[in-house]
């Protein structure tokens, strides 16, 4: 441990085998880790966060993935659309409410099309200019493409032309195993990845998520950030890193028992410790709920996501954590750091 430590401290990159000695190590010394990362990288003493709001556009997936409780499922739960009125209306108000941000995503439908995508973001654009995008999938985007028949960078271009700005990563889990488990259905591996690629060939960012306690191993945890870290290497499109944990509750896998507090902080300081080349690593409050993300703050933390009014997803896994601006000041604030808010591009916005 004190070789590896002493590695850290000089900012070395950790090989995937180093990390797997990690498995059984304590809280404790992933702490000590993460925080020596943190100090290496010149990382500072503040934390950031967003005002945001998510809009969740429709439920309609055919993805179906087993991990989610939002899709619409006859008799169980009824599909939705919402209007171009109501999106707008929602942008409007969250601008209204001090948003910097809209997020929006939906499902992956037949009934969505690229030119719809593109037309409600000049939309949202010419109500709420200084409104910043943060849109769709990878997942969304592969389909737009398919089903338009054009290359997934002609997609991504067009998008971007209308007022894109960003795109979250929503990677899920990048084993391939994993995904053909939970999400059959959904984009392979591979074309996530020509997803990113795409943003890359655009001068565009996204975010590198990960969504963990599906019954996947630490080994493959490992391999889904070795992949993440070597894409940055190769693009350097990911401005974050975002780990999700499993809300199996109302899931096709409610079976399986939720990752615990203390194996969510040692993610997180995994993600620290092993991606040295990703300056911004999120705090999970959303799923965690805000005590649990004021000591994701001691584990490497440093930003603490979005306020995301009205998040959906979520929330559908029974989930009903809810932030404020002021809450997300007093968390970082509690943790000993220096909160600022910033913008989708991860900088300080002037108070």
């Amino acid at each position: 441990m004190e070789n590896l430590l002493k590695k850290v401290s000089e900012n070395a990159r950790i090989t995937v085998e180093e990390a797997l000695s990690l498995k059984d190590a304590s809280i404790f010394d992933f702490a000590r880790l993460a925080q020596a990362r943190h100090r290496a990288m010149n990382l500072g003493n503040e934390v950031s966060y967003i005002v945001n709001r998510m809009i969740n556009y429709s439920n309609d997936c055919f993805a179906k993935c087993k991990f989610c409780a939002y899709h619409a499922r006859a008799g169980v739960i009824e599909k939705f659309f919402l209007t171009d009125d109501e999106i707008l209306e929602i942008a409007k108000r969250s601008e209204e409410n001090g948003a910097v941000q809209i997020m929006l995503q939906g499902g992956l439908s037949k009934d969505v099309s690229l030119d719809w995508a593109c037309s409600i973001l000049r939309k949202i654009k010419a109500q709420c200019p200084k409104m910043f995008l943060h849109v769709f999938s990878p997942s969304e985007i592969f389909v737009f493409a398919r089903n338009a028949n054009i290359g997934i960078s002609e997609c991504v271009r067009r998008l971007k032309e209308a007022g894109a700005d960003s795109i979250p990563g929503a990677a899920d889990m990048l084993v391939e195993k994993i995904r053909k488990d939970v999400s059959p259905l959904k984009t392979s591996v591979e074309e996530w990845k020509s997803v990113i690629c795409a943003l890359k060939e655009n001068g565009m960012y996204s975010s590198a998520t990960m969504t963990f306690g599906m019954g996947e191993t630490f080994e493959d945890r490992l391999e889904h950030l070795n992949l993440v870290r070597d894409i940055q290497d190769e693009l350097g499109v990911f401005k974050a890193f975002i780990a999700w944990p499993l809300a199996p509750e109302n899931t096709r896998m409610s079976h399986i028992e939720r990752v615990s507090a203390p194996e969510f902080l040692k993610t997180i300081a995994l993600a620290r410790i092993f991606l040295d080349n990703i300056n911004v690593v999120q705090s999970g409050w959303l799923t965690e709920g805000m005590k649990v993300a004021e000591l994701a703050i001691m584990m490497g933390s440093n930003d603490m996501g979005g306020v995301l009014m009205d998040e959906m997803v979520v929330k559908s896994a029974g989930i009903q954590n809810s932030t404020t601006a002021l809450g997300m000041r007093k968390t970082i604030e509690n943790a000993g750091k220096i909160p600022f808010a910033r913008d989708g591009f991860y900088k300080k916005l002037r108070q």
